[in-house]
């Protein structure tokens, strides 16, 4: 199962600090100081940051001798426990907390799939795909359901539309809205607490101090759910989805989009998509965003992952590069 936000901060914290310091001190029965410029002490610094950051463990003993730990970084992006590591990551930045259920976590089962197959990273969003619980053997385990005709990553599987519907009176799925903006391109709001009695319609979404983010932006919310479909609750509580009414909106700063396929689709087919990627890079590897003076390294990170495609690229652009063993 994917494992919390809070479970995966431990592992870019303590464990990390922790682990280091073991190594260090088990290196030859001396108490090695890389900053002492010991090439030895910074080779096996090196080798056990690269390894915490891609396996969240020791490096093995081939890596800790390795003369130039940074040849290793292609291999451990293909290491299965790199690809279970960073799609329980993923899963965690992009679901608000633990779905309660395990095909909830549909970004945690697709991404997972995308990586083992070196499968361009828009797959996980555009790629025909389904999340669903099986319908023989362990009903409790999800599966990805390939080559899906009406496949849209994650964001047409069932379990992932029930878990972000919503409850807008008239059955717009802002929840749903948000999610997609956000998983794709990481915006992120903060809800704001509506006073007692205030007007929570699509009009009252209309006043001043909600059109901020409903109606003006690129990513006016109401718009964006004005091109998915729309929720229908009955009266036994069963939850259904009925097409959009409402026409194609001018959204995503002027451009005129009909449906979910082509509002994701035109989402991962800009820059600020490959901004997301190699933010998430950094923040995976380094547990914290890019710093103003790490821009050449995260121009490299964008170069590499439009030039391939996968996430495994824009990381590699990331380790690569000297300063992460520094």
């Amino acid at each position: 199962m994917p494992v919390t936000r809070t479970r995966l901060g431990l592992a870019f914290g303590p464990l990390a600090v922790a682990a280091v310091g073991a190594v260090a001190l088990a290196s030859g029965g001396r108490a090695a100081r890389a900053d002492g410029g010991d090439p030895a002490a910074l080779r096996e610094r090196c080798a056990t940051r690269l390894s915490i950051a891609f396996l969240g463990e020791s490096p093995s003993a081939d890596l800790f001798q390795s003369p130039d730990p940074l040849t290793a970084v292609d291999t451990l992006v293909g290491n299965p426990r790199f690809q279970e590591r960073f799609a329980r990551f993923v899963n965690a930045q992009f679901n608000d907390d633990p779905g309660m259920k395990p095909a909830d976590d549909a970004p945690y089962w697709l991404a997972k799939h995308v990586l083992e197959g070196g499968k361009p990273w828009k797959d996980l969003f555009v790629g025909p795909y389904d999340v669903d619980y099986q319908t023989a053997g362990d009903p409790a385990t999800p599966v990805v359901v390939k080559d899906t005709p009406n496949g849209l990553g994650y964001f047409r599987s069932n379990p992932w539309l029930l878990r972000y519907a919503g409850n807008e009176q008239a059955g717009y799925k802002l929840s749903t809205a948000y999610h997609m903006l956000n998983n794709t391109l990481g915006l992120q709001l903060i809800a704001s607490t509506n006073a007692p009695g205030a007007d929570i319609s699509a009009t009252g979404r209309q006043a001043p101090a909600c059109s901020g983010c409903h109606y003006d932006p690129w990513f006016a919310l109401d718009k964006v759910a004005r091109v998915l479909t729309r929720v229908k609750r009955g009266v036994n509580g069963a939850v259904t989805f009925t097409p959009s009414t409402d026409g194609p909106q001018q959204i995503l700063g002027g451009a005129t989009i009909h449906d979910d396929k082509e509002l994701v689709t035109t989402l991962v087919g800009g820059e600020a998509f490959n901004h997301r990627v190699c933010r998430m890079s950094f923040l995976f590897l380094y547990g914290r965003a890019e710093n103003r003076c790490e821009g050449p390294i995260f121009d490299k990170c964008m170069n590499e992952f439009k030039a391939k495609g996968t996430v495994q690229a824009a990381l590699a652009a990331v380790a690569k590069d000297p300063s992460f063993c520094q």
